[in-house]
């Protein structure tokens, strides 16, 4: 386990949909999906920002080594697939705050994650990102959440040697994506 993770054996956002805001002029309705998937434009976001360290949407911490994102509507957490549409590359990342609202951007990735689709250096590139429901459902159960707007877990996560990202890496490794470069 990673030393930006070990501690880190109980989720510590909560499970949010929202309400419907505005950013900019432009107006957002977040919901609870089934299936989601859509193409776009990927940035990502990490330490030169300001945001690594900080509280994302739902509450949980920012850290830009863990597979995480942002996105405008999809309830938070949920796990999403994002696919570099430009070398085929995937990874699998946590939905746990809002964003992107650049224009046209679909989702804001982590830094780790964008090292890892390829695109760090570069900023951006065309994605397509797919919602998995089922793998969403599974980790609300091993996190301890309720699919229910503010419900917070009150129990650690059932195996204190697998922080909520060893969670994360291992869904990566079920669709065989290799996490740990």
């Amino acid at each position: 386990m990673s030393k930006e993770d070990r501690h880190n054996t109980k989720y510590k956002g909560h499970f949010k949909v929202g309400n419907k805001y505005s950013i900019k002029g432009k107006s957002y309705k977040p919901k609870k999906y089934n299936k989601y998937a859509k193409v776009g434009k990927a940035s990502w976001y990490g330490h030169k920002d300001g945001s690594h360290g900080k509280k994302t949407a739902n509450g949980d911490t920012y850290n830009k080594e863990l597979l995480t994102a942002a996105h405008k509507t999809l309830h938070m957490p949920s796990l999403v697939k994002v696919k570099n549409l430009e070398n085929g590359k995937s990874v699998i990342v946590l939905v746990n705050d809002r964003g992107p609202f650049a224009r046209d951007r679909e989702i804001d990735v982590s830094e780790k994650a964008a090292k890892l689709l390829g695109f760090k250096h570069r900023g951006t590139a065309q994605v397509k990102v797919q919602y998995l429901h089922s793998e969403t459902q599974k980790m609300l159960k091993t996190f301890g959440l309720a699919d229910k707007e503010g419900f917070i877990s009150k129990r650690p996560l059932p195996n204190r040697k697998c922080s909520v990202n060893c969670h994360v890496k291992l869904v990566n490794l079920k669709y065989g994506y290799k996490v740990d470069s």
